[in-house]
């Protein structure tokens, strides 16, 4: 694997990070430029990805990609992988919604809206939508390029409540939850049953069944892992993401040996208590949303998740705010941070592992 010093090491790492073992350190995950390379920040949008896929040049993003990861170095539990993702909605574009997206944008969105109503929508799941053909057939050439020296991303499926979001409009999924909360759960119940199906699909095609499995959250797993999330739940009460959310949630970590719950924005911290409360979760990164502090100035919170029993994935923090943090479980932490060079990455390391030793 690229630019790797040890993968069977970092496997193990993750093993104990899963299993909630102290490993001497915290889990960390460090990037930095290659001796004699300059890397510089990834521009590939959604945008160029599918237009990419759709006029059969996804080779060459798939690329792109391959001449940074070897022109990067990665440190303790981090590891090279590609996104093959064309659309944030990924799930909503396998029942039929329609992507769309302008040149010089970097995201794409789904066309609003399919339906108005949701007795209007047939979430028929069809094997042959050529939307899901689309994405299989840009991870599966990801997954050729990168002939195991780098990981392809399990999808950023975006389920559950998330895709009737995208589908009606989460302002018609709104009025639906107040009037046909039966059909809601009938066309939910299809949503969610459908996950696993469609997880195994691109499981094989990205050869994460041989290779292991990490998301847009590239937290490792030899198994089945992914990100869950209901962007939709900040619109809802605490009874109705008791209802709709939460079950939808267990039913999609029945399919995964270890996940992550991305949580977007104080204005879902209603259902906080609920969301930890999900035995088979493993982990929480905690987004505080636009206009909000980092992570860091929401201590109490990144500890009442380990305080639950699940680790925190934390993105936005300095090295040196890692170095001094002495307030985080190490051995339910696991950071992420992309330095200068090497040299920085080598001393970053070092520096963790004599001030826990």
């Amino acid at each position: 694997m690229y630019n790797v010093k040890d993968f069977d090491q970092v496997k193990k790492n993750y093993r104990s990070f899963w299993n909630k073992e102290f490993i001497g350190r915290p889990y960390i995950m460090v990037t930095a430029p290659k001796n004699g390379f300059e890397t510089s920040p990834n521009k590939q949008s959604y945008v160029q990805k599918l237009n990419a896929a759709k006029n059969g040049t996804f080779d060459a993003v798939v690329r792109e990609y391959e001449a940074r990861a070897k022109a990067t170095m990665y440190y303790g539990e981090a590891l090279p992988h590609f996104q093959a993702d064309l659309c944030p909605d990924q799930h909503a574009i396998f029942y039929d919604g329609e992507i769309i997206g302008q040149e010089g944008q970097f995201t794409t969105w789904i066309k609003s809206n399919v339906a108005e109503e949701l007795s209007e929508l047939d979430l028929t799941f069809d094997r042959n939508n050529p939307n899901l053909r689309l994405v299989e057939n840009a991870v599966k050439t990801a997954a050729e390029i990168a002939d195991g020296n780098f990981l392809i991303n399990v999808l950023d499926h975006h389920s559950n409540l998330d895709t009737l979001s995208a589908l009606l409009s989460p302002q018609n999924l709104c009025y639906e939850l107040i009037d046909n909360p039966e059909l809601l759960r009938e066309k939910l119940e299809i949503i969610n049953n459908d996950y696993k199906t469609i997880y195994d699909i691109f499981y094989k095609a990205g050869r994460m069944d041989e290779l292991g499995t990490l998301s847009w959250i590239p937290l490792y797993c030899e198994g089945r892992f992914s990100v869950v999330q209901c962007d939709f739940s900040c619109m809802i009460s605490p009874s109705d993401a008791r209802k709709y959310v939460i079950p939808s949630i267990e039913k999609e970590l029945d399919c995964l040996d270890r996940a992550v719950y991305h949580y977007d924005g104080k204005m879902a911290l209603g259902h906080f208590e609920d969301v930890l409360a999900i035995d088979r979760l493993d982990c929480v990164q905690w987004v505080p949303g636009a206009g909000e502090k980092r992570t860091i100035y929401w201590m109490d919170l990144l500890k009442r998740i380990q305080e639950k029993g699940k680790s925190v994935w934390v993105y936005d923090w300095t090295k040196e705010e890692i170095l001094a943090d002495t307030e985080l479980d190490p051995t339910l932490t696991m950071f992420s941070v992309n330095v200068d060079s090497e040299a920085e990455a080598e001393d970053l390391m070092e520096k963790l592992e004599k001030k826990y030793r």
